[in-house]
This record gives structure tokens, sequence and C-alpha cells, in this order.
């Protein structure tokens, strides 16, 4: 009984920590939300706009 014991905790302990962290990882990248990534996106191009028009006015 010790060892049938042993041998389950030994091969069904990664398989369920395994499914556990498939889990969270899918789980985590359905849950994601594309607006942060649209809000960073256009603040860049703003930045590089912006730091553009004081390039030209100090070249000027």
């Amino acid at each position: 009984m010790n060892g049938t014991l042993w041998t389950i905790v030994t091969i069904g302990g990664p398989i369920l920590l395994g499914l556990a962290l498939l889990y969270a990882i899918l789980s985590n990248r359905f849950r994601r939300n594309k607006a942060p990534r649209e809000v960073t996106e256009r603040a860049a191009k703003e930045l590089h706009e912006e730091l553009n028009e004081e390039d030209k006015a100090r070249d000027a």
C-alpha cells in the first residue's frame, strides 16, 4: 500500500501541477484586455509626434 501511494503521488502530483499551470496561463491569456495596449500605443505615437515638432522648432 505504501509503495502504491507514493507511485500515485509521484505521477499524479506533477500532472496535477501541470494542469493547474496550464489553466492559469490560458485563463490569463483570454482575460487580457486589449484596451491598455491601445492606450500605450496611442500615447507613444503622440509622444513621438511631440518630439518631432520640438526637433523641427529647434532646428528652424
